[in-house]
């Protein structure tokens, strides 16, 4: 007789799209069917809850609003023991602390997911006595990154054996190198125009800034170049982008399109793929333009310095400096870096950050625990 699949409660602070959250529906995707069964607690309506009903799974929502909401951590105790919770797996620091809490107490198994050095801030209120509650809680902590894994076992009380290290997946097969124009079309681009693509939501750890500031020196030298930044637009900053890119005079070469669904197909667009991150935990935008064979040139700002080899597979350069973006970009538009480059890239983004090798990682955890 079969075993009965393991029932995984999965919870996530955000409901919009992001790096965390792409990880989060990917995994609900990809495990076992046979193996797993999935109950989803979201806190509201967004592109998380419409990907995880297109999985074939209906989330339940409950509200969480406010700095340590008792009745939040009720609701799920009592959802864990009425549909027998086998495990809850949570992402991000405020699920992972009311994931860990309500597995204490009904004495489940809890992994804990952290994503990134920018949801474990420092000026994060009652950071140490968060953290402790997910190490009492947490069997295992999940770090997708080794740096992020060295600051928490450094900088907190988290447990260091229990922290795992765990990189985020990407589908090879989903970023094949294709030629299209259909991005130049739309944009009313010149058939040679050169694009360079930035995806990432807009958020002060992108370091879009620094972007813009370098888009005049690269196209004093070579007007083809248009930069293109795919992502969620946070109404306050961007308002601040556009103030600043008008400043530079270079609106007809920044053009900002928003969250798109189609980041695979403008990918494979790109002439260069640009990372302009201040901090980041693990980029899976660096990995899809490894894999979709588009020359990647990231900041060293936390996990793209483990995803790229520099001058081999891709172009690590400094935070916060628009020189060095300038720098890299004309390097690349005047065809100086390695012919096998993007081969070699191509390569390691599908031998290491793969989603298969994600899945063995979580489910290596779920089998060790349950």
């Amino acid at each position: 007789m079969p075993a009965a699949p393991i029932h995984i409660l999965h919870l996530i602070d955000t409901t919009g799209p992001g790096g965390a959250e792409t990880v989060f529906t990917t995994l609900l995707r990809s495990l076992d069917s046979d193996r797993y069964r999935h109950t989803v607690v979201l806190r509201g309506e967004g592109w998380v809850a419409d990907t995880v009903r297109a999985i074939g799974i209906e989330p339940l929502m409950i509200d969480s609003k406010g700095s340590f909401n008792i009745g939040y951590i009720a609701t799920l105790v009592g959802l864990i023991r009425r549909q027998r919770i086998s495990l809850v797996h949570a992402h991000l620091l405020g699920s992972n602390v009311y994931g860990a809490l309500a597995a204490f107490v009904c004495r489940v198994p809890m992994i804990a997911t952290f994503h990134g050095g920018v949801d474990v801030a420092s000026n994060e209120r009652f950071l140490a006595t968060k953290f402790r509650l997910i190490n009492m809680g947490a069997k295992a902590i999940v770090c997708v990154s080794r740096r992020l894994q060295e600051e928490l076992g450094s900088r907190s009380p988290l447990a260091t054996k229990k922290l795992r290290l765990i990189y985020n997946g990407v589908d090879p097969d989903k970023f094949r190198p294709q030629k299209s124009a259909a991005l130049k079309t739309e944009l009313g681009l010149p058939a040679d125009a050169r694009l360079v693509i930035s995806i990432g939501n807009i958020r002060p750890a992108k370091g879009y800034p620094y972007l813009v500031d370098a888009v005049p020196g690269v196209v004093t030298r070579n007007p083809k170049v248009h930069f293109i930044v795919v992502g969620h637009q946070r109404k306050d900053l961007f308002a601040g982008l556009e103030a600043r890119v008008k400043e530079t005079g270079m609106e007809s070469n920044i053009h900002f399109l928003g969250f798109r669904s189609d980041v695979q197909d403008i990918l494979c667009q790109a002439d260069a793929f640009l990372l302009p991150s201040t901090s980041e935990g693990f980029s899976i935008s660096t990995v899809e333009a490894m894999m979709a064979g588009v020359p990647v040139i990231a900041t060293r700002s936390g996990g793209p310095e483990e995803i790229l080899d520099h001058e081999e597979t891709g172009l690590l350069i400094p935070t916060a400096d628009s020189g060095a973006i300038r720098d890299a970009v004309l390097r690349v538009m005047q065809g100086e870096l390695p012919t096998d480059m993007t081969t070699k890239a191509r390569n390691k983004a599908g031998n290491t950050f793969s989603v298969k090798a994600m899945l063995h990682g979580y489910q290596s955890l779920y089998q060790e625990f349950v």
